[in-house]
Parts: C-alpha cells; sequence; structure tokens
C-alpha cells in the first residue's frame, strides 16, 4: 500500500449555512453545525476514506491532543500532532450562501506548526496554510528532503489573501521542487499573475467550483450537476481522489475525470470530511 504524509491544519469548522439573503442588525435563520475540519486534515482524512495509508501532521492544543488523536484513529488517519501549550486548536466560521463561501478564521495553534522529522513516504502533500507557518526555508528543505527520499509532492495552495500576505514570490519558492499543486481559481489566477507556473511545476490541476476542474495545458472537465448542500471540503475531496489515482498508476487526464465526480458527491453533504 502507498503511504502520503500531510502536512495541514487541524481546524474546527463552525458552518452556517443561510436560509435566506443576508440581513444585518437581525436574526438571519440557518442552520449551524460544528464539524472537524482544516484543510490538511480535511485532505487527510478524504484521502484515508480511499484506502491510501496516511499520516498527518499538525499542531494542536494540548487539552485536545488526546481527543483528536482519537477521532483520526477511527477514521484511519495516523495523528502526529504537535502540542500547544499557549493556543487554542485552530477554529474557523464557514458561512455558507448558494456556492459562495465567507471564511472567519483564527488558526491559533496552526500558527506554530514546527518543522517535522519526516517520516518514510511514498508522497509528501503540504498544504499552503503550513507554508505560512513554517516559513520558505523551512517548507523548501521539507520538499528537498521529501524528494530525495524519493517521495512525490503535492501541495495545495491554500488561500488568496495568505499567500498575498507572504508574498506570491516568496510563497513559490517554498514549494519549489512540487510535481503536483491543486491550486482553485483565484490561486491559480493569482500566483500565475507575474510567473509561468507551467515552467515551475509539472501538473497543475485547477478547481474551478461550477465550472469543472483543469489539468493545465492537457484537458478541462465539467462540473457534475448535483444538488449542491456545502461546497466545505469539495477541493479537499477533489485532491485526494486525484492523489489517490496517480498512486495507483492513472494517468493525470484519468484521475482528473475520477476526482472530478468524487468531489460532486462531496458538495451534497454538509461539512468538510466523509461522514
Amino acid at each position: 500500500m502507498k503511504k502520503v504524509v500531510v502536512i495541514g491544519d487541524v481546524i474546527e469548522d463552525i458552518i452556517v449555512i443561510s436560509n435566506s439573503e443576508r440581513k444585518t442588525n437581525t436574526d438571519n435563520p440557518s442552520s449551524i453545525e460544528s464539524t472537524p475540519g482544516g484543510s490538511g486534515a480535511n485532505f487527510a482524512v478524504w484521502l484515508a476514506s480511499l484506502s491510501v495509508e496516511t499520516e498527518l501532521i499538525a499542531r494542536v492544543s494540548s487539552k485536545d491532543r488526546e481527543s483528536l488523536e482519537n477521532y483520526f484513529k477511527s477514521v484511519k488517519v495516523t495523528p502526529n500532532l504537535q502540542t500547544d501549550q499557549n493556543l487554542e486548536t485552530g477554529k474557523i466560521v464557514v458561512l455558507v450562501e448558494g456556492n459562495q463561501r465567507t471564511f472567519f478564521t483564527d488558526r491559533a495553534a496552526n500558527q506554530n506548526l514546527e518543522q517535522p522529522t519526516l517520516p518514510v513516504t511514498d508522497l509528501l502533500y503540504i498544504s499552503g496554510y503550513s507554508v505560512l507557518s513554517l516559513g520558505r526555508e523551512q517548507t523548501h528543505a521539507l520538499i528537498s528532503e521529501a524528494k530525495q527520499a524519493g517521495a512525490l509532492i503535492a501541495v495545495d495552495p491554500g488561500s488568496t489573501s495568505f499567500i498575498e500576505g507572504f508574498g506570491v514570490t516568496n510563497f513559490l519558492e517554498a514549494i519549489q521542487g512540487a510535481d503536483i499543486v491543486f491550486p482553485n481559481k483565484e490561486e491559480y489566477e493569482l500566483l500565475s499573475k507575474d510567473h509561468q507556473l507551467t515552467s515551475l511545476f509539472p501538473e497543475i490541476v485547477v478547481t474551478k467550483g461550477e465550472q469543472g476542474a483543469e489539468l493545465v495545458g492537457i484537458a478541462h472537465v465539467d462540473a457534475k450537476s448535483v444538488e449542491a448542500i456545502d461546497p466545505t471540503g469539495a477541493g479537499d475531496a477533489f485532491a485526494a481522489k486525484y492523489i489517490a489515482e496517480r498512486l495507483s498508476g492513472s494517468s493525470p487526464l484519468e484521475a482528473l475525470e475520477y476526482a472530478n465526480d468524487f468531489a460532486a458527491l462531496a458538495v451534497t453533504r454538509p461539512g468538510g470530511q466523509p461522514s
């Protein structure tokens, strides 16, 4: 069995699904649910659900470590959790209004992620949020170490606002050497504005929500028509299926089609992880 090591955030998702047009200074009917989340954690749980051996490296509050370890073990993810004595486990409020989402994020303990000792792995998956915590030099050192050991490298850029704060050039230098990157449409536009991404990364897979997905320079697939409930985690589900297919020997085009179908199922239920 192939093994994937994931470096990424663990977040408590508080998902607010609005039932009507938002009005200020008054009550807004909605459904609210608290679920496990975080881009790295979401990807890891989706990947483990596809029978890929998965280990998650993340940082959480010391008081939550035991319960989170038990949770990840229950969904067949091997937890490798750093503990923070001062900061809480991260939280995010996700406001879902139709196909649009607004995020209110407190990364908390995730901000203090320390450079880990890498386990042996077939593929190292880095959430872009972790790049912000580790910094350019430590991220690039991890990628170089993994590549020297023969592992593939995949990166999900994570967030346009965080990338802008970090600096696009710094971010691209940090993830130099990645084999596969998974930007969404907005992240791709930001990263490619002043850089030729196809000269930097062999496989660039752009997720575009209702517009489907694109393997840059190779193919585009249309989104499946489904009744969308919550798009939270759909990109993580897409990336998990794509990676699982590539590790099993599927071509990039085959993986694109399988991942597109898989992500369509993810939006038909609330939350960023499989139930």
